[in-house]
């Protein structure tokens, strides 16, 4: 072997080495969508924060590990059924064998949907690994099953209402946030009972009692529906009587009601004949009442317009006597000016002659035209020389 080609398997060897190392060096991981990762190393141990689904790089991938956890719904099973059916995990001829109340043997076959809290798969993963089936969910599974199935009789157990309310206790004692499965992070979303076997002989004398309990039931249903039927026609009969008794007494009352009717009426109109003279005389009585105040109020009327035009009719003869009063008074004051004497003396002398010529016949012994004349004139200077006086006191 010549030196070139040592030196190419040297090469080869190298190459080798460094792929090695390098796949010792390098690892990929992926977590999937449903589930979460756990990761370990040999520095860390335990990782405190899980891996959520992606590709990752491990370097040096000697060092690291990655668990994986799925954390979708899972069945688990304890029944009869072949594990092989691939839909569940479970063993076989794994149905649960108790005993009743009464000591029956019952043999439940039963379902359990599951899954995992993904903030409890550290946990998880630090106590029970991948053995959560075998760890938590068969002994919790297998007490609270117990605990609720003997209580109960296996006639009670086998079907019907029972059967349910057998069911929803297991159902609620697994699911209980106070419960084991929840605290250790396992969150159980339905429970199933799909069948509980019993022994042959006393499933036969279940269906024995069951069908004596249908016919009795029906005994009861026949004889109830008789004595509906009966009650129906007692009913009717009643119904039929009632409604005579009804309509007699509804006659009976509306003949009473139409006489009470007719009375009432007679006393109304009695009562309305008798207001009606009532206020017939007392309109009367008002009509005489208010013509006799009208009367007097007329009279009373009339005598003060009397009165008061007596009082005006003095009040106008008053002023026109003042007035008359003062025109005289004036016009003997106006005589009573300075030399207004002598025009009054010519004045009265020209209605004197006027008035003496149509005197004619006897007059007295002593008494002449020149004597009147004088003494006539006399008086009116003495009336003149009073009003004058007085007009100049006052002045």
């Amino acid at each position: 072997m010549n030196r070139s080609t040592i030196s190419l398997v040297v090469v080869g060897i190298i190459m080798i080495v460094l792929v090695a190392v390098s796949l010792l060096m390098v690892d990929i991981e992926t977590v999937d969508g449903n589930e979460i990762g756990v990761m370990e190393t040999w520095s860390e141990g335990v990782v405190a924060e899980p891996l959520l689904p992606k590709t990752y790089i491990l370097v040096p991938g000697f060092t690291k590990r990655v668990f994986k956890y799925d954390v979708s719904s899972q069945v688990f099973v304890m029944n009869d059924v072949a594990s092989g059916a691939g839909y569940a995990s479970g063993r076989e001829r794994d149905s649960y064998l108790v005993q009743s109340r009464e000591g029956q043997d019952m043999r439940i076959s039963m379902n359990l949907r599951w899954r995992l809290m993904e903030s409890k798969v550290i946990e998880i993963h630090q106590t029970v690994r991948g053995q959560i089936e075998e760890k938590l969910l068969r002994p919790e599974l297998m007490r609270i099953v117990k605990d609720k199935a003997t209580t109960r009789t296996a006639i009670d157990a086998y079907s019907g209402t029972g059967l349910v309310e057998l069911q929803t206790d297991i159902f609620n004692r697994l699911a209980s946030p106070e419960g084991e499965l929840f605290r250790r992070g396992i969150m159980i979303e339905n429970f199933v009972i799909e069948n509980i076997g019993l022994d042959k002989d006393y499933v036969g004398q279940i269906k024995a009692r069951q069908v004596a309990i249908q016919k009795e039931l029906r005994a009861r249903e026949e004889t109830k529906a008789a004595m509906a039927e009966a009650e129906r026609a007692k009913a009717e009969a009643r119904a039929a009587f009632e409604k005579a008794v009804v309509d007699a007494k509804r006659d009976k009352e509306v003949g009473i009601l139409a006489a009470q009717k007719q009375a009432e009426q007679q006393v109304l109109a009695a009562e309305a004949q008798k207001k009606r003279t009532i206020l017939d005389a007392e309109a009367s009585a008002a009509q005489v009442e208010l013509a006799s105040i009208a009367e007097k109020k007329r009279n009373i009327l009339i005598a003060e317009g009397d009165q008061q035009a007596a009082l005006l009719n003095a009040q106008a003869i008053k002023a026109l006597g003042e007035a008359e009063a003062e025109a005289t008074r004036l016009k003997l004051t106006a005589y009573s000016a300075e030399g207004a004497q002598g025009f009054i003396r010519i004045e009265v002398a020209k209605h004197m002659s006027e008035a003496f010529k149509n005197i004619s016949g006897y007059l007295p012994q002593d008494m002449t035209v020149n004597l009147l004349s004088e003494s006539f004139l006399n008086a009116v200077g003495l009336v003149t020389q009073s009003s004058h006086a007085g007009q100049k006191q006052a002045n």
